[in-house]
């Protein structure tokens, strides 16, 4: 829509179908190409193209070789690396410093019991290149330890604490803008901005700064996770050259009055000039994914349509509707945005409006 209204002539790429109607001058439904010349011949003959803009985390490594292949306008390959591979990502900013987690490599040396002695448990397994907790296991004893040992996987030390991210935009290397979402429950609910104090958000946005200078990124929107222990320690969690999930850009959007998805476009296509931005609201995303099963009923409809901050709800449920174990938290069945001057008033609404959506399961 972004381009469309800039009248710019653009190719979708996606691995799915495309339900929306575009005025893409090609849409390709397939795998995404992994050779200079199967992308020139699944794009065909539609002219020079300048960029390529990775809108999910699935496509920031292939928009990566496109671009290489097509000489558009990139990031360094090494630095793509490191903000998709954790593993990676950790030895680089460990090596720089950077506050963190400890963590072992999936394939490392050690014992199942020495894992256990420096991690403790329960020791958290992540796949190295997956991100929305895709593949997140937790371990408690040596047998499971041994199961996923010399996979191309990462062991952390579980965190006591709670999570949040830190969302940027990075114009001719400097940050230009930052927001700190509070992570209210997790896969659940965002606050946008976070309700943190000036102490806590100048400790974050330090540490913000420090990764973005370390890893030298010089353009794009990144999105960093951190943690906050139960001790007050602000450590590094992970970091992505991408928008974030969790609709965080469409609570940004309402939070400062500005379409966050136009400025991101806009900073790929090095076009951005950006506007003045003031806080105007204070916002709250809720991802909705009931706990798998069949649909029973659903209720408290009508009452949630009044609540003062609700600016959207879309539920995408229906009685009788089978549903899955949730792999990540991309993944929903509906979403609300709320928000509202007061951040009392809508940390309220958040509390009613889970009080009074009802999905009943059989």
């Amino acid at each position: 829509k972004v381009l469309e209204k800039m009248n710019i002539p653009y190719i979708v790429w996606s691995v799915k179908k495309i339900k929306n109607k575009l005025k893409a001058i090609k849409i390709i439904e397939a795998p995404l190409a992994n050779s200079k010349e199967q992308l020139i011949q699944q794009i065909g003959a539609v002219g020079a193209i300048s960029h390529v803009i990775a809108g999910t985390e699935e496509a920031v490594f292939p928009a990566t070789k496109a671009r290489m292949w097509l000489e558009a306008r990139r990031n360094p390959l090494s630095l793509i690396i490191r903000c998709t591979d954790k593993l990676k990502m950790k030895e680089f900013l460990k090596s720089k410093k950077i506050p963190m987690t400890e963590y072992i490599s999936g394939q490392t040396e050690h014992s199942t019991n020495t894992i256990i002695d420096r991690l403790g448990t329960p020791v958290v397994a992540k796949p190295r290149k997956s991100s929305g907790g895709r593949g997140l296991k937790f371990l408690n004893s040596e047998d499971e330890l041994a199961l996923e040992k010399n996979k191309d996987i990462i062991f952390e030390k579980s965190i006591q604490g709670t999570e949040g991210s830190v969302e940027s935009l990075i114009i001719n290397g400097k940050v230009q803008f930052t927001n700190i979402t509070e992570y209210l429950h997790l896969g659940h609910c965002n606050l946008v901005p976070g309700h943190y104090d000036l102490k806590f958000k100048k400790q974050v946005l330090d540490l913000n700064a420090k990764v973005i200078d370390a890893l030298n990124i010089q353009w794009g929107m990144t999105h960093m996770e951190f943690y906050r222990t139960a001790d007050s320690k602000i450590l590094f969690g992970e970091i992505a050259i991408r928008p974030p999930g969790g609709y965080i850009m469409e609570s940004l959007t309402l939070a400062y009055s500005c379409d966050f998805w136009e400025l991101f476009v806009k900073n790929e296509l090095n076009l951005l000039e950006l506007p003045r931005m003031s806080l105007m609201n204070y916002t709250a995303s809720i991802i909705i994914h009931p706990q798998p099963g069949k649909v029973k009923s659903i209720s408290g409809m009508d009452e949630i349509a009044n609540l003062e901050s609700l600016k959207k709800f879309k539920l995408k449920l229906k009685p009788h509707q089978e549903i899955h174990k949730r792999l990540g938290v991309g993944q929903d069945h509906g979403y609300a945005l709320l928000a509202h001057l007061d951040k009392d008033q809508l940390l309220n609404d958040v509390n009613n409006f889970d009080r009074l959506l009802k999905i009943e399961m059989f």
